[in-house]
């Protein structure tokens, strides 16, 4: 049985856990090292050792926690500035985004066939790691975050994105769960949702949207954390 972990801050709503044992198709001996502060984090020896931890993930609040404790095999994850995936190696600890390489993938494979048009919803992390994989793919976006432009249900996106057909647009939701989306007006356009098992997300269709949950998001993540802890022979549900 692999032995793997789960950093963050009030994460008992995580499926980590039930993805990666639907992935293996056996079950895994996972931990939730759910801390509410900061300061409180061990290192990583320590929390590996804890833990006997194969592979260790980590989320919201604790992204950029470990950057400078970690080495990295690719100077576009390092330029992120934010990091998810830990691994052990016999050199030090390995880091990677996950967010990154899911988010990738899923938009070439699956979004960019659907729509033309891309909108972000937020300024953190990962609305961080939505604009790089778009400048990576060379595909335009529009984005919107409430710091600059206030309650984000207020915003006119038919008048905002007058210029293209909205029902050939994907918004993707990177706000954190105290947002709430519950536009002014019917938007029949796509929503991806960064925040699964959301119920206040789940009936969006009835206002006209096509609604994404981000558990797409979830299961390419650990697809390419089991490759990046080097057990791609575990994944069996291509």
């Amino acid at each position: 049985m692999i032995s793997l972990g789960l950093l963050g801050a009030n994460i008992s709503h995580s499926r980590s856990k039930e993805m990666y044992e639907e992935i293996i198709g056996e079950p895994v001996d996972y931990s939730l090292i759910d801390i509410d502060k900061e300061i409180n984090i061990p290192n990583l020896t320590e929390l590996f050792d804890r833990y006997k931890l194969q592979g260790m993930s980590i989320t919201y609040p604790y992204k950029k926690h470990f950057i400078k404790a970690v080495s990295y095999e690719d100077s576009l994850i390092e330029s992120l500035g934010a990091i998810n995936c830990i691994y052990k190696s016999t050199d030090g600890f390995l880091a990677t985004n996950t967010d990154f390489l899911a988010a990738l993938h899923l938009i070439k494979t699956k979004y960019m066939s659907l729509y033309e048009n891309f909108v972000i919803l937020g300024s953190g992390n990962m609305a961080r790691v939505f604009e790089v994989a778009f400048k990576k793919l060379d595909v335009d976006y529009i984005s919107f975050n409430r710091r600059k432009s206030g309650d984000l249900n207020f915003i006119d996106y038919r008048h905002e994105l007058s210029e293209i057909n909205i029902e050939k647009t994907l918004i993707i939701n990177t706000c954190s769960r105290d947002f709430v989306f519950n536009p002014l007006a019917q938007l029949r356009c796509g929503f991806w949702d960064m925040n699964y098992s959301f119920s206040p997300h789940e009936k969006l269709d009835q206002k006209g949207l096509v609604y994404f949950e981000g558990i797409d998001l979830l299961r390419e993540q650990a697809k390419s954390a089991l490759q990046f802890w080097r057990m791609s022979a575990l994944i069996k549900n291509k």
